[in-house]
């Protein structure tokens, strides 16, 4: 393994919700994206914030496997194994590839968690190492996306038809959408999402349900919580989920 060291905001353990079995969860800094709705906020600057965030760490690709490795009880007996998310992990892109390129030496499953926005050679590269990628896509409308995440969906929309095209029958590729009130809430942004995911032959697609767990880290940050007390109501939500049960391989998580 090289020297290479990476920003690793918080390490979870016994993780059941961020890939098949129980998975150990390694938190990267760093995101391109402002999503008004971010649970994650100490996540966002690579450098900044650093004084208020309790378990920042500077961490070789040593020193998380070792960490990893910590649960590797629960990996051979109940499956399990390592996801890398953020912030987005593709931000040190070419620490993530070391990562898991070690990970698989050491016979651990991968998952990483990716809005896709990202150098497209890493992200391909790092699907090389990987058996299930949780990416996000939120919203079809351009103009819409670039005002409510501060970027672009053209480069996200093409990383996905690029990494579907190139590994969508070799790895497990999980399409998710986080439902956000105001946002993408509504009956035809879901079917226009999922009209668009069979158009390019990816077939396994999420809901994740708006919350506001993230809420109180604006106020340590000194930062204000942009989405106030918007609430995404059960009725809406079961509909939604409704529409989306309409495909075979469907899931409903919590974001």
């Amino acid at each position: 393994m090289n020297g290479k060291k990476a920003r690793v905001f918080n390490i979870q353990h016994y993780s059941l919700h961020d890939g098949p079995g129980i998975r150990t969860t390694v938190f990267l800094k760093g995101c391109p994206l402002r999503c008004r709705w971010c649970c994650n906020p100490e996540s966002q600057e690579l450098e900044k914030d650093a004084d208020r965030i309790e378990n920042l760490k500077t961490m070789s690709v040593a020193e998380i496997i070792r960490e990893v490795e910590k649960d590797e009880v629960f990996y051979r007996h109940g499956g399990g194994g390592l996801t890398v998310s953020g912030g987005e992990p593709l931000a040190q892109g070419v620490f993530l590839v070391e990562l898991l390129k070690e990970a698989k030496k050491r016979y651990l499953s991968t998952a990483i968690e990716t809005s896709g926005c990202a150098d497209r050679e890493v992200l391909l590269e790092a699907a090389g190492y990987l058996d299930t990628v949780y990416y996000d896509v939120k919203c079809l409308n351009e103009q819409k996306h670039l005002e409510w995440t501060g970027v672009s969906n053209g480069i996200i929309l093409e990383n996905l038809e690029a990494l579907v095209k190139g590994y969508g029958t070799k790895i497990n590729i999980i399409v998710r959408t986080p439902v956000i009130p105001g946002f993408n809430d509504d009956e035809q942004e879901i079917r226009k999402i999922k009209q668009y995911l069979t158009s390019i032959g990816q077939e396994n697609y999420e809901l994740l349900r708006y919350h506001k767990f993230g809420k109180g880290k604006y106020e340590k940050l000194g930062r204000e919580y942009s989405m106030g007390d918007a609430v995404l109501e059960d009725e809406k939500w079961n509909l939604l989920w409704q529409i989306v049960c309409e495909h075979e391989t469907i899931g409903k998580e919590g974001v």
